[in-house]
């Protein structure tokens, strides 16, 4: 019993320090909402939006063809590969991989 309680205490202290990619939503309840995305300002934010929107226009031509208001296709890209790259939650898999580990202690 006591070994369980010592791993429990490990377990909510790593996910403290590692599930930080998402958080409570202060406006609405049983929601969260992600901390790590960083603009600089709204403009930023609806360069981003633009630049997803504009990516998923390209990825559905199947051709080289670019839309005459998709002005830099590559900058799009480049900005919408930047926010996934932001959106893969590694702290995350490594507390789940430590949760399987000693999930799967007892086992062995």
């Amino acid at each position: 019993m006591k070994k369980r309680k010592k791993e429990l205490k490990k377990l909510k202290e790593s996910a403290k320090n590692k599930l930080v990619v998402i958080g409570p939503s202060k406006i609405r309840k049983n929601k969260f909402r992600p901390t790590f995305v960083m603009l600089d300002g709204y403009l930023d934010l609806f360069d981003t939006i633009e630049a997803l929107i504009n990516v998923c226009i390209l990825a559905t031509q199947g051709d080289s063809y670019s839309p005459p208001h998709v002005k830099q296709p590559g900058e799009d890209i480049r900005k919408t590969l930047e926010l996934v790259t932001q959106l893969l939650p590694f702290e995350e898999g490594e507390f789940l991989d430590e949760v399987n580990r000693l999930l799967n202690k007892d086992k062995s």
